[in-house]
């Protein structure tokens, strides 16, 4: 199997999301900033980024993790996954893509600004009161499968 953790204009969000799926934060507790600062690609988007998925790790199931980002309409690159999985058949379970949505998009859009004027420690100071605004989703959000 393999885990896609999908985040609009940033990587905030879906790091955190794939760093409690393998288990490397506490999924009871909100993490510190200096913890999030920690992680790979805990980090504000460019260019560059949009679209590229990144390899976060195995799982203890030996599932990959993966976690990406584009521009807007995740449902629209959710469709288009299961698009690709049937072009070439195979299974619809073999890849789940699940997207992790700030509660507003503009945030993300501050935070690229941010890192744009050279103000990335704003930006992912954003990004983690980002994410502790929207733990327990986040948290809600990891997909395994059963042991």
């Amino acid at each position: 199997m393999k885990y896609i953790y999908l985040g609009v204009s940033d990587l905030y969000l879906p790091a955190t999301t794939a760093a409690i799926h393998l288990e490397q934060l506490d999924s009871l507790h909100g993490p510190t900033q200096q913890k999030l600062k920690s992680l790979s690609y805990f980090r504000t988007v460019g260019k560059e980024d949009d679209g590229k998925l990144y390899f976060a790790g195995r799982d203890n199931n030996d599932n990959e993790v993966y976690i990406a980002s584009i521009k807007g309409h995740p449902d629209v690159a959710v469709r288009a996954v299961q698009s690709l999985l049937g072009l070439y058949q195979m299974s619809l379970s073999e890849v789940q893509v699940i997207p992790c949505l700030p509660e507003n998009p503009q945030i993300s859009l501050v935070c690229s600004v941010f890192k744009q004027l050279g103000l990335q420690n704003v930006a992912d100071y954003v990004g983690y009161k980002l994410v502790n605004n929207r733990f327990t989703a986040i948290v809600k959000s990891v997909r395994r499968e059963p042991v």
